[in-house]
């Protein structure tokens, strides 16, 4: 073989491996979604492309053509599309078309979806109270089915790894999608960060010690920001469930919670580039003057349970629950600008907060007005929704300016009565200013509220009992709706990286 002949073998072979680099899913893929972006090489002189999917693996004409079930057209070399089912293997095809209306046919590729119980809806469901109008091309994630479902309760997209998780696994909480166009979540108290596909970005080191908790934050600079607990004698306690903590006293009889969070800031590397210090907060503020006669058992164990970073302002809210408190905090500085919630004096007993209670999921809204989950865990209400005006400088007070009072349908009556909602609870901002709620236990419904108060679509998350024969409820914490098409688009592309 001459010089000339052995460069253009090289040159196909190249070329070859780039065609195909470019086709996904890629031959034998085992996926874990069914909302799956297609893509293949652009050809030249194509003016449009004919994607067919059909269920089943074919390598011949005739049967494939007879068993499409997906056929969708495009301009591009590359669509977002269903397919059908999970627990399906499935191939593709591509034809291709130019300006004379010639027809090219690419080759057959071949994909499966996997199967799982949170895909399985007979076994996990999310069952839909009211259809959705005004969002109904988005998708929600539901934490505690480990799920992403169209707003018909159909799941298109489960988080990788649950078929093969052990029963006791510790649920995910927090799924979200980033900036970036990955998801983030907590298994346990670990976080990590993966793509579409399943792929691991990212994931703080494994340690028994180390208790990160309730939000999980990807910051614009590619930073990652957490909670994480410590306590008083500077070990790293890990998670523990809801019970009482233990407490020791100081020398002046007041004493100090053994427990406490601090906000971290960690790099790509994992190290710690910046800390709030909620011990320093507890021993420089008026929580020092707390007296253990003023104080129940819970508020041993502040329990910080949310924070809401606003990178455009530079400051931090981090929600307190057993003490129904908010702390704005300056950033990078770290200094305490105001308290929301009732204050301690020395000698006095503390006030109830009227405006929320055991509240979660504090956020600030793009116009600069705070929005939370109030639990009402006080008394036996149900949870409200409250948006609240902050203080002018040198005040303290929060004024509430809207609410709206959650509802259970008829059969979730006796799951409610005289029930407290004192775990889980999220709401989110929507485009429109309408509110994503997701209300926790023991009553995990989902829903979307206007600012009239209407609601525009509400679902239950739901699993089969098989002892019971009964569909009951799933332990939820929160919820995370795909409402925008670009970031729907770029999630999905990224799958390909």
């Amino acid at each position: 073989m001459n010089y000339n002949s052995l460069n253009i073998v090289i040159i196909f072979i190249l070329t070859c491996f780039q065609l195909n680099a470019q086709v996904f899913p890629h031959e034998g893929d085992k996926l874990s979604y069914r909302l799956i972006g297609f893509s293949f090489p652009a050809q030249p002189g194509a003016i449009k492309y004919n994607i067919d999917v059909a269920k089943g693996v074919f390598q011949s004409d005739s049967a494939f053509e007879k068993n499409i079930t997906t056929s969708l057209t495009t301009t591009d070399n590359r669509i977002i599309a269903e397919v059908p089912s999970f627990g399906a293997r499935y191939t593709w095809r591509v034809t291709f078309y130019t300006a004379g209306n010639t027809a090219g046919k690419g080759e057959f590729h071949h994909f499966a979806v996997k199967m799982t119980a949170e895909a399985d809806t007979s076994m996990t469901r999310l069952r839909i109270i009211k259809g959705a109008q005004t969002y109904k091309d988005a998708y929600i994630f539901i934490d505690g089915n480990m799920a992403l479902y169209d707003m018909k309760g159909n799941p298109v997209w489960f988080l990788p790894g649950t078929e093969r998780a052990p029963k006791n696994a510790v649920a995910p909480r927090d799924i979200k999608v980033t900036p970036k166009g990955t998801i983030t979540f907590f298994t346990g108290n670990r976080p990590f960060e993966i793509n579409y596909n399943g792929a691991i970005l990212w994931q703080y080191p494994h340690n028994e010690a180390v208790g990160l908790h309730h939000e999980f934050t990807r910051l614009s600079n590619g930073h990652y920001m957490g909670m994480v607990y410590k306590d008083l004698t500077g070990q790293v306690r890990p998670i523990i469930p809801d019970s009482i903590p233990q407490y020791v006293y100081d020398s002046s009889g007041f004493f100090r919670s053994k427990r406490y969070s601090s906000i971290i800031e960690v790099d790509e590397n994992c190290h710690t580039v910046w800390e709030w210090s909620g011990l320093q907060y507890q021993n420089s503020s008026d929580l020092a003057m707390r007296r253990t006669v003023d104080c129940s058992p819970n508020d041993f164990d502040l329990h910080e349970n949310s924070f809401f970073f606003d990178e455009k302002d530079k400051v931090i809210y981090l929600g307190i629950k057993n003490i129904s408190r908010i702390v704005k905090i300056k950033y990078p500085e770290g200094n305490v600008l105001n308290t929301y919630g009732p204050l301690y004096k020395r000698g006095a007993t503390r006030k109830e907060n009227n405006l929320f209670c055991g509240q979660h999921s504090c956020k600030r809204s793009p116009e600069d007005y705070l929005y939370l989950f109030n639990n009402n865990s006080c008394n036996t209400s149900l949870p409200t929704i409250v948006k609240l005006q902050e203080p002018g400088p040198g005040e303290n007070g929060l004024k509430k300016i809207w609410e709206y009072q959650c509802t259970v349908e008829k059969d979730g009556l006796s799951a409610v009565r005289n029930s407290r909602f004192v775990s889980g609870g999220s709401v989110t901002e929507l485009p429109d200013q309408s509110l994503l709620v997701m209300m926790g236990l023991p009553y995990p419904k989902v829903f979307i509220v206007n600012n009239d108060k209407q609601v525009l679509w509400s679902a239950i998350p739901e699993k089969f009992d098989p002892i019971s024969k009964k569909w009951i409820y799933t332990d939820q914490y929160r919820a995370y709706l795909i409402a925008d098409r670009k970031e729907l688009e770029q999630l999905i592309w990224n799958a390909e990286k």
